[in-house]
């Protein structure tokens, strides 16, 4: 039977070499994983499948349906990406419209394996052509499919999901045992790239010539032939192509020397050739240097031969007689000045041309759209440098195990494809671990040795092009911008350059967007800039060797620790910003003996790393300051203030305190009393991680007087905060939570996401102490969202601790785990060993309820052994209750009995009556499991007196505790009271 149907069908991609590289055994379960997946999706788009090899042909009703199948098909393969082979599953997709016979198999053919039915006819053939042509991940259909399509009307929301693809025509295609060439479009998301396929030896793309298709090969160009291998780009190729397509008469690739700009040009227009009946023309301007040289490069190019007239009109005439075509202009920085009077007319005289110029500064003239260049993405960087070290002959650095130094490499190479493609030829004579070492001489390394002598042949030959193209002003502040560390603002930039003839700071500011239009300085948001690393190395170099008193390094250097030694180092997140200029900053300045602008830059340094870590290196910066002639008895004090608060960090309780108890000492003979409040602040947090309520009740109470005589926000919040602490650690927990919520005031006051999301955390734990855990998840949701867009990974760390435990309480484990997983790594990155303590506390508990009590015991078996080594007698003694639990699951009962022994000792003697309630509940258990009931009364009776003394609610962790244990001790001697 004849009828009209919509056919798709589809292929995986080398599943021949997938079956060489799993094996057969592996290989047959991920069919079955895919066949499952794929015919899930068949019912769900209302198709029927009629045969199956390495994909599927299928028939539809509706092209809508079979869209919406082939879409959602390439999306479900994504999920077989947990294989470990070279590239991810994918596949292709062929979809037509057309007439097809059907035949019905008979009974007794289907039993002995014919397929039920069977479809012939010419459109079936054209299905399998156009599915052979697509790419991976590509669907292709049609021009009959598309009409189809758009006959019929679009779903509304009420039918079914609104279309969230698109379609873009490939163009004519002559397919091999097909008459007639087929208009072919490929159908995608928002993102596709829609990249042309291929000519193949069945399928070639045509292009009408007069009455006539010929092969889109064959149409005239001048493009050279790549040498090797074409690497990454795929965002930027797409954006390059869609702007053509979208319309743009000009678009200006835009980038440093070696970033790629030629190699994109030349891919766009071997890819896309197909699109220009009249052809692509590449020209290189590099030796131009006037108008005539750029004209007589283009006529070269072109192959035009000019007569009297006006060349730059000849040309125009030229370009517009070959209709829609494409025209690269390489290399056109160095003659920009003349792009108005020769690009700008060939623009207005040739309206079906397109050009693409390649340059490291803007042209300026209208209709140009910028493309910028950013350096390769990791992988794509890390791929260029395996293709070009495996093009030499050398191997594969990343299968000998070296991925993280490759990694590590090419991010020192700013991933720049000129510095990849020298470095990797290095690696002839000396291993990608040594190169990295050697890094340092990075000149010397990045210089070609294959008898190139063009400026691109060394790294700095490159560097050196674009040096000799700039003005004086740019050379000089260029050169000055290289004493910034990790960028810089152009406040600070007005602040720390310092032009020739004395520029005002409105004149920098137009430098610094000259040298962006020049590709180097990049745009970095928000509101920064920076320079690559081969940049800022070139260009400190030109500093050393400057003789201009007011621009030298040492006068430059002056003026960057004045400028950040200055710093107000309450603006904790801009610190964090300046870390690297903070740094370097307080070390130069502390060289100079230039105590003040040290100790400014040390303070301002250290708001930014107590969110980030890490905590030690400041311990660097600290020895550096204390060299200076500090005669300040104020400065003295901020240095041991900063030293103390590392150690305390750290960790090291004796030396924080001996720092914090000098430093105030110091800070009373001053008459600074924001100091004294900021060092009574200080100790009184130290007291309250020891666990000496009087001293820290008193330290906090005289810092929160002094803060308020003297309007200090920060100390307030500071003061209040810890005073909520305090409370919170011996069971007030409605005295804390007051605390804490007159501390968000102060925070908001301060108008600073990260104290916000540190107190708004805290109030989360009073909730998850009451058991309102609901209430608790929205406050550590909403303090881990400022806190991580702050950037203060420490209580990132912390709160993702917190909400790891409460997930895991409420049956989440999964969540639980990657939140606790993640605040043990945060930890270990910024050098915070308290809060890796209660992580691997919290990770045990996770294990334990998972059944994986080995693991459960070496967890909480490490964060005792931590909290032991830190002096931390709470939170030794608040994991030793949970080793109890590990060990009496484990039925190790005398194990169990030692750990709580020792918390029990420790917690009687901090005074925390809620933790040693909950120890108490263990200890019942414990005595429960012995059959010891005298034993096992005293501890419940012990520990529901505390309970009740305490602001614990029904739903909380002690009173789910007193409620387990009264059952257990009731069903041991249910007529004897436990009241007594």
């Amino acid at each position: 039977m004849r009828t009209n149907t919509v056919l798709l069908l589809t292929d995986l991609i080398d599943s021949t070499l997938l079956v060489e590289k799993l094996g057969d055994d592996a290989v047959a379960a991920l069919w079955e994983a895919h066949d499952r997946m794929a015919r899930s999706l068949l019912r769900q788009w209302r198709g029927r499948e009629i045969d199956k090899s390495d994909g599927f042909l299928l028939l539809f009703d509706q092209v809508e349906d079979a869209i919406g199948y082939a879409l959602a098909y390439h999306s479900g393969l994504k999920s077989f990406e947990f294989l470990r082979i070279e590239s991810p599953l994918r596949a292709r997709a062929g979809l037509h419209c057309g007439a097809v016979l059907t035949r019905q198999n008979s009974a007794d053919d289907i039993a002995w394996g014919a397929k039920a039915i069977e479809v012939e006819g010419i459109a079936k053939a054209t299905a399998a052509r156009i599915m052979s042509l697509a790419l991976g991940g590509q669907t292709l259909m049609s021009a009959e499919a598309l009409a189809a399509l758009d006959q019929a009307p679009a779903p509304t929301a009420a039918q079914g999901p609104i279309r969230l693809w698109r379609t873009h025509s490939h163009g004519h295609w002559r397919l091999k045992g097909i008459a007639a060439p087929l208009e072919l479009f490929e159908v995608g998301g928002p993102d596709a790239p829609f990249t042309p396929p291929p000519d193949s030896a069945k399928a070639y793309r045509v292009i009408r010539a007069t009455t006539d298709w010929q092969p889109a090969r064959e149409l005239p160009h001048n493009l050279p032939a790549e040498r090797d291998g074409f690497v990454g780009r795929h965002d930027a190729l797409l954006d390059l192509a869609q702007r053509l397509d979208e319309g743009a008469r000009l678009v200006s690739l835009l980038g440093i020397g070696g970033i790629g700009k030629t190699r994109l040009a030349l891919r766009y227009a071997r890819t896309w050739l197909g699109d220009y009946a009249g052809g692509a023309w590449f020209c290189d301007l590099s030796q131009a240097r006037s108008q005539d040289g750029i004209v007589h490069a283009v006529a070269q190019a072109l192959d035009v031969p000019l007569g009297k007239a006006d060349p730059v009109q000849q040309l125009g005439a030229a370009i517009a007689g070959r209709g829609p075509c494409l025209v690269i202009l390489d290399n056109y920085e160095q003659v920009a000045r003349h792009a108005e009077a020769t690009l700008g007319v060939w623009l207005e005289r040739a309206p079906q041309a397109r050009f693409i110029a390649t340059s490291r500064e803007v042209l300026g003239i209208a209709g140009e759209q910028a493309l910028v260049l950013a350096p390769l993405a990791v992988d794509e960087a890390v791929g260029l440098f395996e293709q070009r070290m495996a093009a030499a002959g050398i191997g594969s650095a990343t299968s000998a195990g070296d991925e993280s130094t490759v990694k590590a490499l090419v991010d020192l190479l700013d991933r720049l494809p000129l510095a990849i493609e020298l470095a990797a030829a290095r690696v002839r004579v000396m291993p990608v671990a040594e190169l990295l070492r050697r890094m340092g001489e990075r000149f010397k390394l990045l210089t070609s040795s294959g008898g190139r002598h063009d400026r691109q042949a060394t790294l700095r030959a490159t560097l050196d092009w674009s040096w000799d193209l700039l003005s004086a002003a740019e050379q000089s502040t260029l050169a000055q911008l290289s004493v910034f560390e990790g960028g810089f603002t152009l406040e600070a930039a007005e602040a720390v350059v310092a032009l020739p003839s004395g520029g005002s700071a409105r004149w920098v500011a137009d430098v610094v967007q000259s040298l962006i239009e020049k590709s180097l300085v990049r745009s970095v948001p928000p509101h920064r800039f920076d320079l690559l690393r081969s940049v800022h190395e070139y260009a400190a170099e030109r500093l050393f060797l400057t003789v201009d008193p007011s621009s030298s390094l040492g006068a430059a250097r002056h003026r960057h620790w004045g400028w950040f030694g200055g710093m107000n180092q309450s603006a904790a997140n801009r610190c964090l910003l300046e870390l690297p200029n903070l740094t370097q900053a307080c070390l130069h300045a502390a060289r100079s003996n230039a105590c003040d602008a040290a100790i400014g830059a040390l303070t301002a340094a250290w708001s930014g790393i107590r969110l980030a870590g890490p905590f030690r290196a400041v311990l660097e910066l600290v020895a550096a300051v204390k060299s200076c002639e500090l005669t300040s008895t104020a400065a003295r004090a901020r240095a041991l203030s900063v030293e103390g608060s590392v150690h305390q960090l750290l960790g090291q309780t004796t030396a924080a305190l001996t720092c914090f108890e000098d430093a105030a000492t110091l800070a009373a003979s001053s008459n600074d009393l924001g100091l004294q409040a900021s060092l009574l602040n200080a100790l009184g947090n130290h007291w309250v991680m020891v666990g000496n309520r009087d001293k820290a009740q008193s330290a906090l109470q005289s810092s929160l007087q002094l803060a308020i005589e003297v309007h200090d926000n920060y100390i307030q919040h500071s003061s209040l905060n810890e005073l909520g602490v305090l409370a919170q650690n011996h069971g007030q927990l409605e005295q804390a939570k007051g605390r804490y919520e007159q501390a968000l005031v102060c925070a908001r006051r301060l108008d600073d996401d990260h104290w916000q999301g540190g107190v708004l955390g805290n109030l989360g734990g009073i909730c998850h102490l009451q058991g309102k855990l609901d209430e608790a998840k929205a406050y550590y949701r909403q303090a881990l969202s400022l806190v991580t867009t702050a950037g203060n990974r420490r209580w990132e760390g912390n709160i993702g601790c917190n909400l790891g435990l409460l997930l895991l309480d409420q049956g989440n484990s999964t969540s639980a785990a990657e939140h606790l997983t993640a605040a043990l790594r945060v930890a270990r990155e910024i050098g915070y060993p308290r809060l890796e303590a209660t992580a691997l506390c919290n990770l045990g508990i996770a294990h334990q309820h998972a059944g994986d009590l080995a693991a459960a015991l070496g967890c909480v078996k490490q964060a005792v052994a931590l909290a032991n080594s830190l002096g931390d007698r709470r939170g030794e003694a608040l994991f030793s209750t949970h080793l109890a639990k590990v060990h009496m699951a484990g039925r190790d009962l005398q194990a169990a009995a030692r750990s709580l022994n020792l918390g029990e000792a420790a917690l009687r003697d901090l005074d925390d009556p809620m933790s040693l309630a909950l120890l108490l509940c263990v200890r019942c258990e414990l005595e429960v499991s012995l059959n010891n009931y005298p034993q096992a009364a005293s501890h419940f009776v012990e520990a529901r007196h505390l309970a009740n003394q305490s602001e614990s609610t029904d739903n909380s962790e002690l009173t789910r505790a007193i409620v387990r244990c009264e059952a257990q001790i009731a069903s041991m001697a249910p007529e004897r009271p436990c009241d007594s």
